[in-house]
C-alpha cells in the first residue's frame, strides 16, 4: 500500500478517535456523531489495507473473543425494548470494533502506535485546559456555545460528571508512567510523559473525587507491580527489601492524600458509594441484580436499565428529580442488559487479552537491560505495561460506575485491548510461518479487516444522517426551550422526523409543540385539530418507546382535553405499571381525575404522591388538595351535595392494576409507609 494512502486512511482513524473523544464524553448521542462519522469512514478507506503485506498473523482467542462478544452484543441490541437506546450502544460498539480492527492492521509499528498515545495525550491536555477554565472563570463552561456543564460543584474538563473527567485522568497515568520510565523515548518526550502524568494527578487532587483516586491507585498499584516483576530477579536482597518499603510507603502516602488532603476517599464515599440516597451504591446494584433474575441468561435487552431502574425502583434512593439510567456497575449492568452469557463473554475477553499481556511482558524477563539501566527500554514493552495498568483501572472504576458506556473511555479501552492482542507486531513470536503467504496475515486478519471495511460503510452512513437529524433536534428544542414558536421551529422538528424516523423525543418534542402552539384566542375547531396532532405524535412515540412516563404524562392530558377518558386510563394503567412509585405519575393521575370530575380520587392519589418514593412534588400536591378543599367549601357554602362533587369510581381501578408477580416483589404505590 502506497504511503500517500496510508496517511489519508490514519488521518480519519486518528481525527475519529480525536473527535470522538473531544465530542463523546457523556452518554449522549447528540455530539458524538461526528466522531463516528470519521471513524467509519476510516473503515471504509481500510479497504486499501486489505491486502497489505504483514509479519504477523492474529491471535486465535484474543480474535474470536472479539467477534463473539460483538456478535452477541449487536445480536441483543436489536432486540432490545427500548431500540433508540440501544441503537446507542450497538453504534459504540461498531465504532470500538473498527477501532481494535483499525490499530491492528494499521497500526502495526511502534510509531503508529505513539501517534495513538499522542491522540489521548492531546485529548488529556484539552481536557486539564478546560478544567483549568472551570476553577478560573465559569465551572459551566463547554466546547460548544449555547451549551454548559450542568454539574458544576467541580471542575469536569470536556466531560459534564467530575468523577468521568478524574477517571479518565487517573486510568491514564499508568500509560504515562510507562512511557515515560520503560519506553525508548529521547529525553525530551520522557519528560513529555512524566510531565502529563504529575499534572493529572495535581487536577485530580483539585478535583477531589473519590472515583479519580481509587481508578489512580489501581492503576498505579498494578503498573508497580509489573514494574517490579520485571526486575525483581536482577535485584539484591537488601535493594528487594528497600524496594518493599519503598513501595509500602508510596502507596500508604497515597492513601494519605487522597484521605485527608482531598478529603475525597472519607467525604466523597459518603457522596454516594455505599450510602442510601439518590445515588447509593447498593441501592442500585441492589435494582440491577433484580433486572438481571428477569432474565438471567440473555439479559432483559441492551440498555433496558433505563425502564428497569423505574420499574424496580427502591425506597432508598431519594426523591431526587434525577433517575440513574445505569446501576453504576457495568458488570451487573452487563449481567443484568445481556445476561450470563454477555457477562462470561465480557469476562473471557478480558482474560485472554490480560493473559496475552502478561505472557508478553514477562517475557523481558530473560532480556538483559543496556548498561547502567535497570529495566530493558521498549516502546512495545511500555504500552503493552501501561495498556494492562491503565485497563486495570478501568475495570476498577467500572464496578462503581458506567465509564464503558462513555464513548471516549470505551475507545480508549478498545484500544488498549488491540495493543494487548498484537503487543509486538515484528515479534519472532507473532510471525506468520509462510514465507508467502496467499492471504497476508491470515484468514483470520483477513476477515476482521473485511468485517471493519463493512462496520466503516454502516457507521458512515448512519452517521452522515445522525449528523443531520440531530442538528435539527437540538435547534428544534432549543427553541422550544426559549419559548419560541416560529415556522422555523416546525421545520427542525419535521427534517428531525424524516432523518430519524426511530426517534421518540423527536415525536414528544413534536406533541408539545403542538401543545405550545395553542392560545386562548385560537377558534375551538383549530385548537381540536392541534390537540388531535399531538395525540398522534405522542402515540407515534409512545409506540417506540412506551415506557416514556414523562411523554406519558404530557399525552395524558391531551387525551382528557379531547374527551378520551378511556384512553387516558389505559396510558395511565400502563405507565403506572413500569413506574409504581414515582410521585410525578400519581400527580398526572390525580389531575386526570380532577379533570374528569372524579374529586374524592383525586384527593386520595394526591395524598399519595406526598409519601412518593421518586419525583415527588410537595408543593403541586399541596396546591391540588387545597384546591379540591376550596371546591368543597364553596359547595357546602351553597348547599350543594358533596356526591355531586365527585362521579362514580372508574370500573377498572388504575392504580390498582398491576402484574401479580411484581405486586409480591416490592410495595406498591398506595401500600407504602410513610418515612
Amino acid at each position: 500500500m502506497k504511503s500517500g494512502i496510508r496517511a489519508i486512511i490514519m488521518f480519519a482513524f486518528l481525527g475519529g478517535l480525536l473527535l470522538t473523544g473531544i465530542l463523546g464524553t457523556s452518554t449522549s448521542m447528540t455530539f458524538v456523531w461526528p466522531g463516528y462519522l470519521m471513524i467509519g469512514l476510516a473503515g471504509i478507506l481500510s479497504i486499501g489495507a486489505l491486502f497489505k503485506h504483514v509479519s504477523f498473523s492474529l491471535p486465535k482467542w484474543t480474535t474470536f473473543s472479539v467477534i463473539l462478544l460483538v456478535f452477541y452484543l449487536l445480536s441483543r441490541a436489536a432486540d432490545s425494548p427500548v431500540a433508540y437506546f440501544a441503537r446507542e450502544d450497538a453504534m459504540m460498539i461498531i465504532a470500538c470494533f473498527i477501532a481494535y480492527a483499525g490499530l491492528i492492521s494499521l497500526c502495526s509499528s511502534a510509531k503508529w502506535r505513539k501517534c495513538v498515545a499522542l491522540v489521548f495525550a492531546a485529548l488529556v491536555i484539552v481536557n486539564l485546559a478546560f478544567a483549568a477554565l472551570q476553577m478560573t472563570l465559569d465551572p459551566a463552561i463547554w466546547l460548544l456555545p449555547g451549551y454548559g456543564r450542568t454539574m458544576t460543584d467541580a471542575m469536569g474538563g470536556l466531560f459534564n460528571q467530575p468523577d468521568h473527567f478524574a477517571i479518565f485522568l487517573a486510568a491514564l497515568v499508568p500509560l504515562w508512567l510507562s512511557m515515560g520510565i520503560q519506553g525508548r523515548e529521547s529525553l525530551v518526550f520522557r519528560f513529555f510523559w512524566i510531565s502529563l502524568s504529575a499534572i493529572s494527578v495535581l487536577f485530580l487532587a483539585i478535583s477531589g473525587s473519590a472515583a479519580g483516586w481509587i481508578t489512580l491507585g489501581a492503576g498505579v498499584i498494578c503498573f508497580s507491580g509489573l514494574t517490579t516483576h520485571l526486575v525483581w530477579q536482577r535485584l539484591k536482597i537488601p535493594v528487594r527489601r528497600l524496594a518493599v518499603a519503598a513501595f509500602s510507603v508510596s502507596i500508604g502516602g497515597l492513601f494519605l492524600v487522597a484521605l485527608y488532603g482531598g478529603g475525597a476517599v472519607s467525604g466523597k464515599l459518603g457522596h454516594g458509594f455505599f450510602s442510601g440516597g439518590e445515588s447509593g451504591l447498593l441501592s442500585l446494584w441492589k435494582v440491577g441484580l433484580k433486572q438481571a433474575a428477569e432474565s438471567p441468561m440473555i439479559g432483559t435487552g441492551s440498555r433496558s436499565s433505563q425502564i428497569y431502574g423505574r420499574l424496580f425502583w427502591s425506597e432508598d434512593l431519594g426523591v431526587g428529580t434525577t433517575e440513574p439510567e445505569f446501576v453504576h456497575n457495568e458488570f451487573i449492568q452487563m449481567l443484568g442488559d445481556y445476561g450470563a452469557i454477555g457477562l462470561i463473554l465480557i469476562v473471557c475477553l478480558l482474560g485472554v487479552h490480560f493473559v496475552k499481556g502478561f505472557r508478553f511482558l514477562n517475557s523481558f524477563r530473560r532480556i538483559k537491560p543496556t548498561k547502567g539501566e535497570l529495566i530493558p527500554r521498549s516502546n512495545h514493552l511500555a504500552l503493552a505495561s501501561g495498556a494492562t495498568s491503565t485497563l486495570v483501572a478501568l475495570c476498577v472504576a467500572a464496578t462503581f460506575d458506567f465509564v464503558f458506556h462513555l464513548p471516549v473511555i470505551a475507545i480508549l479501552a478498545t484500544v488498549l485491548l488491540a495493543i494487548l492482542a498484537v503487543p509486538d507486531p515484528m515479534s519472532q513470536m507473532e510471525k506468520n510461518e509462510e514465507d508467502a503467504p496467499l492471504i497476508p496475515g491470515g484468514t483470520l486478519l483477513f476477515g476482521v479487516r473485511a468485517v471493519s471495511f463493512g462496520s466503516g460503510f454502516a457507521l458512515a452512513a448512519l452517521g452522515f444522517v445522525f449528523v443531520q437529524s440531530e442538528y435539527h433536534y437540538e435547534m428544534a428544542r432549543k427553541g422550544f426551550e426559549s419559548g419560541g414558536k416560529s415556522f422555523q421551529q416546525y421545520r427542525h422538528l419535521q427534517n428531525a422526523r424524516n432523518l430519524d424516523p426511530k426517534n421518540p423525543y423527536v415525536y414528544t418534542l413534536s406533541a408539545h409543540a403542538q401543545v405550545r402552539s395553542i392560545d386562548i384566542e385560537m377558534p375551538m375547531e383549530e385548537r381540536r385539530q392541534a390537540l388531535e396532532k399531538a395525540d398522534l405524535y405522542f402515540s407515534h412515540a409512545e409506540k417506540l418507546y412506551p415506557q416514556d412516563i414523562f411523554a406519558a404524562i404530557g399525552h395524558i392530558a391531551v387525551l382528557d382535553e379531547l374527551g378520551k377518558q378511556q384512553r387516558a386510563r389505559d396510558r395511565l394503567r400502563d405507565s403506572r405499571q413500569w413506574a409504581p412509585l414515582h410521585g410525578n405519575l400519581m400527580l398526572a393521575e390525580a389531575e386526570h381525575y380532577l379533570r374528569n370530575g372524579q374529586v374524592g380520587l383525586a384527593q386520595e392519589t394526591y395524598t399519595e404522591s406526598l409519601q412518593a418514593s421518586a419525583f415527588r412534588n410537595e408543593a403541586a400536591a399541596q396546591e391540588g388538595l387545597r384546591t379540591i378543599s376550596e371546591w368543597k367549601l364553596i359547595a357546602q357554602q351553597n348547599g350543594i351535595p358533596m356526591e355531586a362533587l365527585d362521579s362514580s369510581y372508574p370500573e377498572d381501578g388504575i392504580r390498582r392494576v398491576f402484574p401479580d408477580a411484581r405486586v409480591e416483589e416490592r410495595a406498591v404505590a398506595g401500600q407504602l409507609e410513610a418515612p
